[in-house]
C-alpha cells in the first residue's frame, strides 16, 4: 500500500467490511431470537395450553372410569363415556396439528421436540391399544337382556362376569397408564415453556450486550481508521507549510519527500519547482545586477578612458625627456611601472566597455570542428609557454551550430585561459577540447586537471565581480554566461578539488 489513495480505500473498505460483519451478526442474532419467538408463541405455549386441557380431559375419562363404571352398564353411561373419549381423543388430534404446523412455519432444530413427538406418538399408541380394550369391554353390553342379567345376578355364567371383570381392570389400568403418560407430556411441556422463556430472556440480554459491544468496536475501529487516514494525509501539511515558505521568500526551502507514493510525487515536484522559483530568482537578481553593472561600467569607462589616455600619453613624453642618460634611469623606470598600470586599467575598462555594450548575437551555420582546431591553434603557443598541454576530442563529421561564431569563440578563449590558469596553478598538466553532439545540442567541453574549485565557490561562479584570481575583474565568467545563454544555450561546471575542473559550452544544432 504505497499509495494514498490505495491507504485511504484499504481504511475505508476495512470499515465497510467491519459495519458488514457487523450488520449480519445483529441480523443473524435477530433472527435466531424471531425463531425462537415464534417457536414460543406458535409452538410450545399452543402445545403447552393444549396438553393442559388433554390432562384435564383425560383426567374427566379416568375419574369416570375408575368411580362411575363398574361391572354393570347401563345405557346412558356409554354415550357419556364415548363423549369423554372422543374430547380426549380430539385434545390428542389437537396437539398433532399443532406440531406439524409448527415445523412448516419455523425450522425447528430437530432436538427441539426429541421428547415432545416420541410421547405423544406413544400416546396415540396407548389410546390405539385402549380402544381395542374399550371394544372388547363394550362387547358384552350389546344385548340388553344380557346387560339386565348381569344387573341381577340371576342365571349369569361364572366365567363370562369373571371376564367381564378383568376387562374391566384392564381399562382401568390403560386408562391410568394413559393418564400418567399425558400428565408427564403436559409437564414436559410446560419445563419447555419455561426454559424457552428463560432462554429468551438470556439471548434479548446477550443480544443487546452483543449489540453494545459490536457498537463500540465500530466506534472504535472508525476512530482508528479516522487517526490512520489522518496520518496518512499528514504529508500534505508539510506541502502546504512548504508553499507557505515559498510564498513568503523563502525561495531555498525544501520539504521531505517521503510518504505515500502520491505526496512522494508531489514532494518531488515540489522540490524542483521551488529549485526552479530559486534559480529563476536568482537569475532575475544577477540580470539586474548586469543591467546595472552594464550602465556603471559605461560611465565609469567613459570617465576613466580620456584621463586614462591622458596619463598614458604624457607618460610616454615624459620618458622621452628624461632621455637616455643615467641620470635618469630611476625616472625612466617609475615612467614604465606607470605605464604598465595604465596599460592594465586601460584592458580593464575596454573590458567594462565591452560588458556594457554587449551586443546581441549574429545568428548563422557555424561549423564547430573547425572553430574549435582553429581555436586550439590560437592559443597552443601561449599554453606551451604556462607548461600547459592543450588537446583535442573532436566528435565525427564536424556538426553544424546555431551561433555566433565570434562570441562563441571569445567564450571558448575566455574558459581555455581560465583552465590554464587553474593548470599552471597546480604545476603543469593538461587542458582538453572535446566536441560531442546530444540530441537537438551541441556540446563543447573544456576539461582541465588542475586545482579545482571548491564547493563554496561554486554558486558564486557566475556572478559578476566575484574572482577568485588576484587583480581578476570577476566579469569573465559572467560575460561568457551572458553570451551563451543569449544564444539559447546552457554553461555548466562540474568540479573536484584536486582533479580538475570541467566546463561545458551547449548551443542548439543548426
Amino acid at each position: 500500500m504505497r499509495t494514498l489513495s490505495a491507504r485511504i480505500l484499504l481504511g475505508f473498505a476495512v470499515l465497510t467490511v467491519a459495519f458488514g460483519v457487523i450488520t449480519v451478526q445483529v441480523v443473524v442474532d435477530m433472527r435466531r431470537v424471531e425463531n425462537q419467538f415464534l417457536l414460543m408463541g406458535k409452538g410450545y405455549v399452543p402445545l403447552a395450553l393444549e396438553s393442559k386441557d388433554l390432562a384435564r380431559r383425560q383426567d374427566e375419562l379416568h375419574q369416570y372410569v375408575e368411580n362411575r363404571i363398574q361391572e354393570d352398564i347401563s345405557e346412558r353411561i356409554k354415550p357419556e363415556l364415548t363423549r369423554l373419549r372422543g374430547n380426549r381423543d380430539k385434545r390428542v388430534r389437537e396437539l398433532r396439528r399443532i406440531l406439524q404446523s409448527i415445523e412448516s412455519i419455523v425450522e425447528v432444530d430437530p432436538r427441539q421436540f426429541t421428547i415432545t413427538r416420541p410421547r405423544l406418538e406413544q400416546i396415540e399408541r396407548s389410546i390405539s391399544d385402549v380402544d381395542a380394550v374399550y371394544a372388547h369391554f363394550l362387547a358384552g353390553a350389546r344385548d340388553g337382556a344380557s346387560q339386565r342379567t348381569l344387573a341381577s345376578g340371576a342365571g349369569a355364567d361364572p366365567e363370562s362376569r369373571k371376564a367381564h371383570a378383568e376387562s374391566l381392570l384392564k381399562l382401568k389400568d390403560e386408562e391410568r397408564k394413559l393418564w400418567d403418560l399425558i400428565n408427564k407430556l403436559s409437564d414436559q411441556l410446560e419445563r419447555n415453556v419455561g426454559r424457552t422463556t428463560a432462554y429468551l430472556e438470556q439471548n434479548e440480554h446477550t443480544l443487546r450486550m452483543r449489540t453494545i459491544y459490536l457498537g463500540i468496536t465500530a466506534v472504535v475501529l472508525g476512530l482508528l481508521v479516522t487517526l490512520w487516514v489522518v496520518i496518512t494525509l499528514r504529508p500534505l501539511r508539510r506541502l502546504r507549510d512548504g508553499a507557505r515558505r515559498i510564498a513568503a521568500g523563502d525561495y531555498a526551502s525544501r520539504i521531505s519527500e517521503r510518504g505515500p507514493a502520491e505526496v512522494r510525487e508531489l514532494a518531488q515536484e515540489f522540490n524542483s519547482m521551488g529549485r526552479a522559483v530559486e534559480e529563476r530568482e536568482r537569475e532575475l537578481v544577477r540580470s539586474e545586477r548586469l543591467a546595472a553593472v552594464g550602465k556603471m561600467a559605461a560611465m565609469i569607462t567613459h570617465e576613466v578612458r580620456n584621463p586614462l589616455s591622458s596619463i598614458g600619453l604624457n607618460t610616454e613624453l615624459l620618458e622621452d625627456e628624461l632621455g637616455e642618460g643615467p641620470e635618469g634611469a630611476e625616472a625612466r623606470s617609475l615612467c614604465s611601472s606607470i605605464h604598465r598600470e595604465v596599460d592594465r586599467l586601460t584592458a580593464i575598462t575596454e573590458e567594462y566597455l565591452a560588458f556594457a555594450r554587449l551586443p546581441k548575437p549574429k545568428l548563422a551555420r557555424e561549423p564547430v570542428n573547425t572553430m574549435v582546431s582553429a581555436l586550439a591553434s590560437f592559443v597552443h603557443e601561449d599554453l606551451a609557454g604556462k607548461k600547459v598541454k592543450l588537446e583535442t576530442d573532436l566528435v565525427a563529421g564536424d556538426p553544424i551550430a546555431w551561433c555566433d561564431g565570434g562570441q562563441i569563440r571569445q567564450c571558448l578563449i575566455n574558459l581555455v585561459r581560465n583552465a590554464a590558469d587553474a593548470v599552471a596553478a597546480k604545476g603543469e598538466g593538461h587542458v582538453m577540447l572535446r566536441t560531442r553532439v546530444a540530441g537537438r545540442r551541441i556540446e563543447i567541453d573544456v576539461v582541465d586537471d588542475g586545482i579545482g574549485i571548491t564547493p563554496e565557490v561554486l554558486p558564486k561562479l557566475f556572478d559578476p565581480f566575484f574572482s577568485t584570481k588576484e587583480g581578476g575583474s570577476g566579469l569573465g565568467l559572467a560575460l561568457t554566461q551572458q553570451i551563451i545563454r543569449d544564444h539559447g544555450g546552457d554553461l555548466r561546471v562540474d568540479s573536484t578539488v584536486g582533479r580538475g575542473t570541467t566546463f561545458t559550452v551547449s548551443v542548439p544544432v543548426a
